[in-house]
């Protein structure tokens, strides 16, 4: 009730795609939860539909890494506010957290709008400008010209929303704003925002101020840890290719530079002359990071030739080359110079 216009707006403009899911085993519920409808497609005149969802809906109560053999999923679609369809698993990571989920229905149902990130922001004191009465404007905040990349910056609105598993299939919108803070979870490829969610909202979609979808949502009891849309549409071309997705390893915990404290931002810029990066924030001890040399408080600026200039960007560069060496460029406060580095790009292990 007390949710601003621009959030009723945001998501409202979603909801169309948005689904509840609930899994049974032994005819007994297991779990609720949201999903998102991804795509849509005719088949000899019958639509099938994808669902995104969190793979936790999945998890059997006996072992956390794997779905019981007799597991039934249920979708409730809004649209078609009707009785529950029957849900089949299309394909899931446990690592990552996110499975798919395909229904059969006799007309199309709309698909959400999905919105890759760009998490690349400039901490260069020269691109403010001032533009008279005055007023500031931060040149590096603007979108790209020509791109199709959402630039998500630091205190920027987002909506988590769901799906109540209840007969009316009530939607939830819980608004919030995408947060620097880390999340204390296995997963280090997670993104913060400060929505508060019930469970039954785990596995919907983290939307920006205009509707689009990007990154699904998950849960923790002061936040909302999302999977960047970026990463998750990375596994879903896995997905469809072998029914599993890619799971690079370097083993160190990586941020945006600029989440860096100010001091440290200070050092690097008058040093050498770099504004964006990928700040490494630990070393996992005998991780190929560590036997490649890198070391906490490293910013890497380049991986295999390529500039990088966010995290996001980082990792797109390393999921192609798991099981290969890539030479990063770091620089590192006591160097004078630029190091150059091999790592091994591992993967993880299924467990």
């Amino acid at each position: 009730m007390d949710s601003d216009i621009d959030t009723k707006r945001a998501a409202l403009k979603a909801s169309p795609s948005v689904v509840s899911l609930t899994s049974l085993t032994g005819g007994k519920m297991m779990f609720a939860c949201s999903g998102t409808i991804i795509e849509c497609e005719d088949v000899n005149g019958t639509f099938i539909s994808t669902i995104l969802t969190s793979a936790t809906l999945l998890r059997s109560p006996i072992d956390a890494n794997a779905i019981p053999d007799d597991i039934k999923v249920e979708v409730g679609v809004y649209v078609m506010n009707d009785k529950p369809f029957n849900g089949h698993v299309i394909a899931y990571d446990f690592h990552f957290n996110i499975a798919t989920i395909s229904i059969e229905t006799d007309v199309a149902l709309p698909t959400a709008i999905i919105r890759p990130l760009d998490d690349s922001i400039s901490i260069d004191p020269s691109e403010i400008s001032c533009t008279g009465d005055n007023e500031v404007a931060y040149k590096s905040f603007q979108l790209h010209r020509h791109s199709n990349l959402f630039r998500l910056c630091p205190g920027d609105m987002v909506v988590a929303i769901g799906r109540s598993c209840a007969r009316t299939h009530d939607l939830m919108a819980a608004p919030g704003k995408f947060s620097l803070d880390c999340c204390k979870f296995d997963c280090k490829v997670l993104f913060r925002a400060n929505c508060i969610i019930t469970k039954s909202g785990i596995g919907g979609p983290l939307i920006n101020r205009y509707g689009e979808v990007i990154g699904v949502n998950f849960y923790d009891s002061v936040c909302t840890p999302f999977l960047p849309i970026n990463i998750v549409s990375k596994c879903l071309l896995r997905f469809k290719k072998n029914r599993k997705s890619r799971r690079p390893w370097l083993g160190m915990e990586m941020t945006n530079l600029y989440a860096a404290s100010v001091g440290k931002l200070e050092k690097i810029i008058s040093k050498f002359n770099i504004s964006k990066g990928v700040l490494v924030e630990e070393v996992i001890k005998g991780s190929p990071a560590e036997q490649a040399g890198i070391l906490h408080g490293d910013v890497i600026v380049q991986c295999g030739k390529k500039v990088v200039q966010s995290f996001l960007e980082f990792y797109n560069i390393i999921w192609k080359k798991v099981g290969k060496t890539v030479e990063v460029i770091v620089i590192r406060e006591s160097s004078a110079a630029r190091l150059y580095l091999e790592v091994f790009v591992d993967e993880t292990s299924a467990d």
